[in-house]
């Protein structure tokens, strides 16, 4: 699993508990799902299918392709009660594992947005941006100043047309990231105008999500100058850094790497009612 956490983050993070030992999920609500191809030393396929509703297929070896023999060895899970009875909301992981995924269990997304998954390795370290704004790691403390930059991302990138903004849960959200993720704020004259900060940590990478600069403040280089902060922190601690970046989005990809991140693959987060 190691050499593919650089796109499967979302999985390690979620996969183990705070104590490095596999999560408990509440019985029939899901699980995590091994497969072992016949003669192999070690699980070919993981699938975790969380109480709350997201589905994580990584698939390896033979199986990486997401062809006929992922998706046969994949039909598996159909044996399980739980996994028969399982009705995701999303599936997300690297593309071909999402799509063998979901014809083995004949789910059928309404939705699917494609992005790149994009690395760096903790050996990079980019460069500390100067200019008009000040960075630093945000505390729970800036949880007020925060919120219009964190609901402002949602409705411009994380809300679809099925899903609804819910202003409480943005809140909570946020709460949650100060808590127990790694985030990082710009300011500019006291003012709070852009926010980086990880929403997965894994084995040995953290995952950059909710990269957002208020629109007034933007062409200033205030984007690459937060990112660029967090990223010098989890190279701090010896780790690397993993995000997605929607395909459409040539800005934010050029930024990403500008930063030394590359593509590791194609990605998809499929999306069902």
């Amino acid at each position: 699993m190691e050499p593919r956490e650089a796109y499967a983050t979302g999985f390690t993070f979620r996969a183990l508990d705070g104590a490095g030992r596999i999560a408990r999920i509440p019985r029939g609500s899901g699980g995590l799902y091994l497969y072992t191809a016949p003669g192999a030393a070690s699980p070919s396929i993981a699938a975790l299918l969380t109480a709350s509703g997201s589905a994580f297929p990584v698939l390896s070896g033979l199986y990486d392709d997401g062809g006929g023999e992922a998706t046969a060895a994949l039909e598996g899970l159909r044996g399980s009660k739980t996994a028969r009875a399982y009705r995701p909301s999303a599936c997300i992981g690297a593309s071909d594992h999402v799509a063998a995924l979901e014809r083995a269990m004949r789910w059928r997304p309404v939705l699917d947005v494609e992005y790149d998954a994009m690395s760096v390795g903790p050996e990079i370290h980019p460069a500390s941006a100067g200019g008009v704004a000040e960075y630093r790691r945000a505390d729970p403390g800036d949880l007020d100043a925060l919120y219009p930059l964190a609901a402002a991302y949602e409705k411009a990138e994380v809300i679809t047309a099925i899903h609804a903004f819910d202003p409480e849960a943005c809140r909570a959200a946020q709460a949650k990231s100060l808590r127990a993720q790694v985030v990082y704020l710009a300011t500019v004259r006291g003012r709070v105008v852009a926010r980086a900060q990880t929403n997965a940590r894994g084995w040995s990478y953290d995952q950059i999500g909710g990269v957002f600069v208020d629109p007034a403040f933007r062409g200033l280089g205030i984007g690459g100058g937060v990112v660029a902060a967090l990223v010098a922190d989890i190279a701090g601690r010896g780790r690397g850094a993993s995000l997605f970046v929607k395909k459409a989005n040539a800005v934010a990809r050029s930024l990403y790497l500008s930063l030394g991140f590359a593509v590791s693959r194609d990605y998809r987060v499929s999306y069902f009612t």
